[in-house]
């Protein structure tokens, strides 16, 4: 009985961060869904967490989402890989997210955005000095901060279009600076 315990907590995991994972891509936030499923965001949150809630209420939201609920019997290799891709595509969407109110700041302009402009380019300096990243990036990421803060905000905002756009944000002079 422990073992089918474990394996259905598992299981609830998985269909949380995949559920996770596609509210965040859309992008949605978790009141937002709450609402259109008809649940509370105290419900939604659990359903995230992989921890005890209504099926109903699991296949609404899965539902709202867009995504297919159904259960497959699939390897514990194959559930691993699956929770790593949607693990990293919620990572993809956080960075994407969190570089979008970077270009914001940049937009703006002022104290803030040079404050960030600096950081960045000792980030960048850095890296070139201790050779800590590829020569692609660097050059990539001083090419963008050398400019003016309004041009380096529209470059941010490229990356989606931009095929180095994700590997970009994933190796970001913004570390620090990214709330």
């Amino acid at each position: 009985m422990t073992r089918i315990l474990f394996i259905m907590s598992i299981l609830r995991q998985s269909i949380g961060e995949a559920l996770r994972a596609a509210r965040i891509s859309k992008p949605m936030s978790q009141q937002a869904l709450a609402v259109a499923v008809g649940i509370s965001r105290t419900t939604l949150v659990q359903i995230e967490k992989g921890n005890d809630a209504q099926m109903s209420s699991v296949e609404k939201t899965a539902q709202a989402l867009g995504v297919e609920f159904g259960i497959l019997v699939e390897s514990a290799a194959m559930a691993r890989r699956r929770t790593a891709r949607s693990q990293h595509q919620a990572k993809l969407a956080a960075s994407r997210e969190k570089h979008l109110k970077i270009a914001v700041k940049f937009a703006l302009g002022g104290a803030e955005a040079a404050a960030l402009k600096t950081g960045a380019l000792k980030i960048v300096k850095l890296w070139r000095e201790k050779q800590l990243c590829s020569p692609v990036y660097i050059d990539r990421w001083q090419q963008i901060l050398d400019a003016k803060p309004q041009q380096v905000a529209q470059s941010l905002l490229a990356m989606d279009d931009d095929e180095w756009g994700p590997a970009l944000r994933q190796n970001t002079p913004f570390v620090i600076a990214i709330p």
